[in-house]
């Protein structure tokens, strides 16, 4: 049986907090805060004490005078009135608790440090950590229970009310969901004929991608969500906006732990789901042990007496595709998936991202309505005028129909992906429902606040060495790796060492964000973005760290490994060479070749590269050629002048970076920053 709370019992007795912690300690009870539990027997021992006090009371008020009434009462007073009872928000910050008791923050930090507490202004604490804080300025905290307020409950989703005749069966959309490496991308590359696992960094996909193919009447669209277990949001996400699961379990792996989050999704969106057990070529696969084991998450296959479609397959040889496509369109068909065509176009965004000579792209999945080219939409903060429309081969469309998913541009802002977007008539009634939605939201999103105003909070303990933790800016090719690494890199905070993300963003890493790296004491980190040469020149310069990355778990496992102040000497890639491509030409036999200058280390033929543009790589490759005039040279060093091909790429244009890739060694953080409790990592190279 749960123990009673002090303040549970104040309030049954009708009296203060402070008065029980008083009479407890009194009878020998040991107490602390308000929210100390009470034994049964220790609760009655003080239900009586206080009918012994009445009665005593009651005597006392017949027998003496009144003065003397004063004094017992004076007495009792004087021995709580020190003690202050407030109301506190569980989780609350420093920030939070600096409002309620009139403290400055930085000094609530501080006070938390004392205790052995290692908390940033702007991290959660436990109630317990709150007691232990309160404690010292004489305070009992009643908790209040925090109420958690989502997003979509401040933007209130549009809902539709449609007659069935107004209604005609529309495309379904299929999410493809499983654990990391079993086969989803390689299942749609088949049926999509098309490669896209190899243009992924590490084999993995990192990005939610969505591809409609031609099948049955109406054609089938497709969800590729990540397997990898920072991109539980962005699965999430895809779950929500979908019709039907497909789950996908490598008959030589089994039940994973992605797999398990996968299936959950599928359940709290409450969508039918099949099961494709991939891999079932291989000499090791056991379909029917997969089979078995998803029993014990209420997956129960149709042949085992449950309704859940299971389809053996293997993605690499397309065995079993088509009756998974059958599989698909049976329960399509049985869903009755319908939609209004008649109406002005609604949807959800996919994903978001800033595209060169695009500006900000949304991939969306229309619901309702025909979306044409011209519309006006809003989403979230964001508004739009359509200004064209791609498909997942990058073909021009004029409109798309519902369950159709688009590549769309013409948006102020990247739009919040798992936002619903709706078309209106004007753009003035678009620009004004994303200013309504961004008044409402300004208070909600940790990235409205001004970083400004967190920084100033945080240079007082930074400066006088007190706060023992790293300050991470971090920036992003896409919405949604940033959502999705900025969750992942808060997990890796410890006892001793805080992580906390000062700033993220979409886009190239600029001179601003080595300005504020500067001025927090915080690493750059980048994730399919590079700095262009000024915050390259000026991060060398003020000795700022930073680290650029094109697979997220690398990027995580750095991190953790700072943290746990394990990293050692390794082998690995890195730059060691910067282009700056000045003009580009046609050659016979090589294609374009980027007349360039070396500006930076040297460029060796065969070198791996990337090619950058404002920040962003668009191509990763190797150099298929290198001049020197006329002659094929196999190095050309810093400050000259030389002719690159790249391997399968003509897009090079004026402007451009390349950036060649090499092995170095590299000596990671050591435990001597963690020993230190130094805010800010230093990288050395070696060569």
């Amino acid at each position: 049986m749960a123990k009673k709370r002090i303040h549970q019992l104040a309030k049954e007795l009708d009296v203060a907090s402070a008065d029980i912690l008083f009479k407890a300690k009194e009878l020998g009870i040991q107490v602390k805060t308000a929210s100390s539990g009470l034994t049964e027997d220790e609760e009655e021992l003080i239900k009586l004490s206080y009918n012994e006090d009445s009665i005593v009371e009651d005597t006392v008020a017949e027998n003496k005078d009144l003065n003397e009434i004063e004094d017992v009462s004076n007495k009792k007073d004087q021995e709580t009135k020190d003690i202050n009872i407030l109301e506190v928000t569980e989780g609350s910050t420093p920030e939070d608790l600096s409002v309620i008791i009139k403290k400055d923050s930085t000094d609530i930090v501080s006070d938390l440090m004392s205790l052995g507490i290692m908390q940033s202004v702007t991290s959660s604490l436990s109630n317990d950590e709150i007691e232990k804080l309160l404690e010292t300025y004489n305070i009992i905290p009643e908790f209040i229970e925090k109420v958690e307020i989502k997003r979509s409950e401040l933007i209130e989703e549009i809902k539709f009310d449609d007659k069935n005749e107004e209604l005609k069966t529309r495309s379904p959309i299929i999410t493809v969901m499983g654990h990391v490496d079993h086969g989803k991308t390689t299942l749609l590359d088949y049926i999509r004929n098309e490669k896209v696992a190899d243009t992924e960094a590490g084999g993995i996909t990192q990005h939610v991608g969505a591809y409609k193919v031609d099948f049955g009447e109406t054609g089938i669209t497709f969800l590729d969500t990540p397997g990898h277990e920072a991109f539980t949001q962005m699965r999430a996400r895809g779950a929500n906006v979908t019709d039907i699961v497909v789950l996908v379990v490598a008959a030589d792996d089994g039940i994973m732990p992605q797999t398990i989050e996968a299936i959950n999704h599928a359940k709290s969106a409450n969508v039918p789901i099949i099961v494709a057990i991939n891999k079932c070529d291989l000499p090791e696969a056991n379909p029917s042990l997969i089979k078995a084991e998803l029993t014990k998450y209420e997956i129960i296959s149709e042949d085992l007496g449950g309704e859940i479609p299971v389809v053996e397959i293997s993605a690499l040889k397309g065995d079993g595709i088509d009756d998974l496509l059958e599989t698909l369109s049976l329960v399509a068909e049985i869903e009755e998936l319908k939609s209004n065509f008649d109406s002005f176009a609604s949807g959800y965004i996919i994903e978001s991202r800033m595209e060169i000579g695009k500006g900000n792209v949304s991939t969306l999945i229309v619901t309702r309505g025909i979306l044409k080219q011209g519309d006006f939409l809003y989403s979230g903060q964001s508004f739009c005028r359509v200004k064209s429309i791609f498909d997942h081969a990058n073909n021009i469309q004029k409109e798309i129909t519902p369950g159709t998913p688009a590549d769309i541009i013409g948006w102020d802002t990247s739009p919040t992906a798992g936002d619903q977007f709706i078309s209106v008539k004007t753009q003035k009634e678009a620009k004004s429902m994303a200013e309504k939605n961004k008044e409402i939201l300004k208070n909600f999103d940790d990235t409205s606040f001004s970083v400004e105003s967190r920084v100033n909070e945080m240079m007082k303990l930074l400066q006088e060495g007190e706060l023992s933790s790293v300050n991470i800016i971090l920036k992003a090719d896409t919405n949604g790796s940033v959502e999705a690494i900025k969750d992942g890199i808060l997990k890796l905070s410890t006892d001793e060492i805080n992580i906390q993300v000062v700033h993220s963003a979409v886009g190239g890493i600029v001179l601003s964000d080595v300005d504020l790296a500067s001025a927090t004491n915080s690493i750059i980190v980048g994730f399919n973005v590079r700095p262009d040469s000024q915050a390259r020149n000026m991060g060398q310069s003020k000795g700022i760290d930073i680290r650029t990355y094109n697979i997220i778990y690398e990027l995580l496992d750095d991190i953790k490994e700072a943290v746990l102040g394990q990293m050692t000497v390794k082998t690995e890639e890195a730059v060691i060479g910067m282009v700056d491509v000045k003009t580009t030409f046609r050659a016979p036999k090589l294609g374009t070749v980027a007349g360039s200058v070396v500006t930076e280390g040297k460029v060796v033929i065969d070198s791996k590269a990337r090619l950058l543009r404002d920040g962003v790589v668009i191509y990763e490759g190797n150099i298929a050629s290198l001049r020197r005039f006329k002659d094929n040279v196999e190095t050309v060093n810093e400050g000259l002048e030389c002719g690159i091909g790249l391997v399968d790429y003509k897009d090079i244009k004026e402007g451009d970076i390349i950036e060649i890739l090499g092995e170095v060694e590299i000596l990671k953080w050591t435990n001597n920053y963690v020993e230190a409790g130094l805010t800010e990592l230093i990288l050395l190279f070696t060569k």
